[in-house]
């Protein structure tokens, strides 16, 4: 796999002398670079190592009015080296990228003393133990070093051979798709639009689709450069150009997502979710951060302008309100910014993007992430649904508590919602007299699942199935008094039938209903109802010498039951229904 390795450190330590020592590029690339000696924007060469092969190098700005441009160039790094001079020893922004690097959960880190041609050995030791003081406090840890001079090439050598170590640590993570921030866009006549960044999650090749976010405007890969060279594909881990077929007037612009197809979710929108990791400008209050202040938020190679609002009940939580969308994968790393200023305030991660501000989106969401880190994108979905067919996920995909996730069918369900809904099903048993059909349940238990919790419950026996009805197990079919009541009004109503709407009695829509299902009434049409022993009177009447093959008319029918219309032709359409006749234009056919 292809390797990135980044710079960090404060201006003027010596990171783009230590660059071009190591690969002869020279990445102060524009006039204004050259002429104030310091970095501005990002710079790229590429160093050709003897294990891991043609390692890319991003040269990030050390000065601290360009920020936002260092976290542009740590995003998608694997490694780091960080710069401190010999003749100056650790600043402020020496602290500040280190944060950095730790808010991008880049791990692999190598601490470079540069300028050893300007200090001792005694001097070049201390300067080493002050930097591994501020490293232990800011990561909880020392770093392995190295001392160097880009002037006259002292440790170069034993440099090289840090950087193949580090890069032999390094695990990256293999999303499901490939992404790439835009840190670059040119538009050229006759070409088009080019774009450049770190390739990361999957390789791409020429021809490949993929979608431009915010938005997903779908564009197409013309031509592929790695390092000046064309190539037909890319691997993750590459300083990648790509030369896009897109539409016309199509917004392309630094900090903008290209992704391809996969099922992980691109986040898009200007209303987040994120998670607060550490603060790392305290205050009495312990966070640094006024609820509800102005802040910038520095993701991939974006950075917007929002406020920010936290959670009451886990103060780690929070929704950031963008002046504009931005796009991000779940979990993504970023920065908060003071606003005007260059101060990091905190890491966070992404957690869910939406284009607009939802009360109960939100609340739901700030429920699900409390006091709990899911193992996934999949888990917040199975948190909020409680339920996820298993071909989609694995139980450790969904929570770190093996107890929260049980199989039923072929769903994996939330144990807390199972139970809920279990509780649900048989208190609508023990209230049923007739049974209740799946239809029935609760509008809160998912239709998707309702099969696989019934099946579940007649299988531990606390349900039992008569066809499509279900009972309390060991529940009988004892009829309420107004059932009974209902029951002969529609026998001593006969032929006539009774209609539902039309009898005041209390609870006769489910007295009707329960009636109906234990086969004592039959529906007729809308409201009126026969009592069984009538119906099968009627419709013996009418069937009475009939063979498959013979045509009953409406006449016919009318003359054998002694019935109108009005109860005929609703008598003729259930034997339809009932597969015993079928309909031929007026006439039915017996089956």
């Amino acid at each position: 796999m292809a390797y990135i390795l980044g710079t960090a450190g404060h201006v003027d330590h010596g990171k783009t002398a230590l660059v071009r020592c190591l690969t002869g590029v020279e990445t102060s690339h524009i006039p204004e670079e050259k002429r104030r000696g310091m970095t501005i924007e990002l710079g790229f060469a590429s160093l050709e190592d003897p294990v891991h092969g043609t390692v890319g190098i991003v040269d990030v700005p050390g000065h601290e009015r360009f920020i936002r441009n260092m976290v542009a160039g740590t995003w998608g790094l694997d490694a780091a080296m960080l710069i401190v001079a010999a003749d100056d020893g650790w600043m402020q922004m020496s602290s500040d990228h280190l944060r950095v690097l730790k808010a991008m959960q880049i791990n692999a880190i190598l601490l470079v003393i540069t300028k050893s041609d300007l200090a001792d050995a005694d001097m070049i030791e201390l300067i080493q133990e002050d930097a591994n003081r501020h490293c232990r406090e800011i990561l909880g840890r020392e770093l392995p070093s190295v001392a160097v001079s880009a002037q006259t090439g002292a440790g170069i050598d034993l440099l090289k051979k840090k950087i193949t170590e580090l890069l032999g640590t390094v695990r990256p993570a293999q999303p499901d798709k490939p992404f790439l921030y835009i840190d670059r866009v040119f538009t050229l006549k006759g070409i088009g639009v080019t774009i450049t960044g770190t390739l990361r999650g999957k390789g791409i090749a020429v021809g490949d689709s993929l979608s431009l976010y915010p938005g997903g405007t779908e564009c197409r890969i013309k031509n592929i450069q790695n390092h000046h060279a064309d190539v037909e594909s890319s691997e993750p881990g590459m300083r990648t150009a790509l030369n896009l077929k897109i539409a016309e007037k199509t917004k392309v612009d630094r900090g903008m997502l290209l992704a391809g197809q996969g099922e992980s979710p691109v986040l898009q929108g200007s209303e987040l979710l994120i998670r607060v990791d550490e603060y790392f400008s305290k205050t009495e209050s312990g966070t640094g951060i006024k609820n509800h202040s102005e802040l910038e938020l520095a993701a991939g190679s974006t950075h917007a302008i929002g406020s920010i609002h936290f959670n009451k009940t886990d103060p780690t939580l929070a929704r950031v309100s963008l002046q504009e969308p931005i796009a991000g994968r779940w979990n993504q790393n970023a920065v908060l910014i003071r606003h005007g200023g260059s101060a990091i305030l905190a890491s966070c991660r992404i957690l869910a993007a939406f284009s607009s501000y939802q009360v109960p989106v939100f609340k739901r969401l700030f429920t699900v992430y409390t006091n709990r880190e899911l193992p996934s994108w999949k888990a917040a979905d199975f948190f909020l649904n409680g339920f996820i067919e298993k071909t989609l996920a694995a139980p450790k995909e969904l929570s770190t508590d093996s107890s929260e996730v049980v199989t039923c069918g072929k769903w994996l369900l939330l144990t807390a919602k199972l139970t809920e809904w279990e509780a649900k099903i048989i208190d609508t048993a023990k209230k049923s007299q007739a049974g209740f059909t799946l239809e029935e349940l609760d509008a809160a238990i998912p239709v998707k699942v309702r099969p696989e919790l019934l099946k579940k419950l007649c299988a531990e026996q606390k349900l039992s199935a008569e066809g499509s009805l279900y009972k309390q197990a060991g529940q009988g079919s004892t009829l309420s008094k107004s059932a009974q009541q209902l029951l002969q009004l529609a026998l001593k109503a006969g032929v006539d039938g009774i209609e539902i709407d039309k009898i005041q009695q209390p609870q006769v829509r489910k007295d009707a209903r329960d009636l109906v299902k234990l086969g004592q009434l039959v529906v007729l049409e809308g409201f009126l109802h026969y009592h069984h022993t009538v119906y099968e009177k009627a419709v013996g009447a009418i069937l009475k010498g009939k063979k498959q093959g013979d045509i009953i008319t409406i006449a016919d029918a009318r003359t054998a039951s002694g019935l109108s219309r009005k109860y005929v032709i609703p008598l003729l359409n259930i034997l339809e229904k009932t597969g015993k006749v079928k309909r031929q234009d007026n006439d039915r056919i017996v089956l």
